[in-house]
């Protein structure tokens, strides 16, 4: 790639680049066939303006552009790989020790960083995009696995999904049979049968009239040796 010809010209009052004839050839040239990043680097570009050139000008990569810039890339990955010890692990062989105990380091060190939480501090447009395909993903699963429920097929997944929740009156009650010293059940799959099962011990403190009412409500009692 030839070396971009002089410096950029900025117009006043709001600083709009002006090219010259010669960056004029040159950017309608390379653009076609270089990777943005070598574009700017030559240029002093940044990436919203180089796109917006490109756009005022109709200009996209080339196919015979796009093919040699996937090949340099992935000539550049595989150079950056084998420094690292991951190439390796591209070929389904393990990365070696050395690697495995930087990452680890890495990962105990305080400039870890997960990468959901550098989408979200770099890109937080991208990040709520992610997020909203994250629950609409979600939303479907649990679709298809009541769905399965409802139909009596088997489960693909380990969602605690149930055709009838409790309602706002059964909540309240098993929320105060907490507070009274009842003991309710982890069980919360109607397969397990143990939904509306409410246990009680020797040190219970129990309370017919609110029995009665959790009864009524379709819940049942069952003692529990302590």
């Amino acid at each position: 790639m030839d070396k971009f010809p002089g410096t950029i010209t900025r117009m006043p009052p709001h600083g709009k680049i002006v090219l010259s004839e010669e960056q004029e050839a040159w950017f309608r040239k390379w653009f076609p066939e270089v990777e943005n990043s070598r574009l700017m680097k030559a240029s002093g570009l940044t990436h919203d303006t180089l796109h917006r050139l490109a756009r005022a000008r109709g200009l996209k990569k080339s196919a015979k552009g796009l093919a040699g810039i996937k090949k340099r890339q992935a000539a550049h990955i595989k150079k950056v790989c084998e420094k690292n010890g991951y190439y390796a692990s591209m070929r389904g062989k393990a990365p070696c020790k050395a690697c495995r105990d930087a990452w680890e380091e890495y990962r105990r060190s305080d400039r870890y960083k997960p990468a959901i939480a550098i989408l979200r501090d770099t890109n937080p447009r991208k990040f709520k995009k992610y997020l909203k395909r994250r629950s609409e993903i979600q939303k479907e699963n649990w679709r298809k696995e009541t769905r399965r429920l409802v139909l009596g097929m088997s489960r693909k997944s380990k969602l605690k999904v149930v055709s009838k929740p409790y309602t706002k009156s059964q909540l309240c009650r098993r929320n105060n049979c907490l507070k009274f010293g009842y003991f309710l059940s982890t069980d919360h799959s109607e397969q397990g049968g143990e939904r509306y099962i409410i246990y009680y011990d020797d040190n219970t403190d129990r309370r017919p009239n609110f029995e009665k009412n959790c009864i009524a409500d379709g819940f049942t009692f069952k003692y529990e040796p302590s």
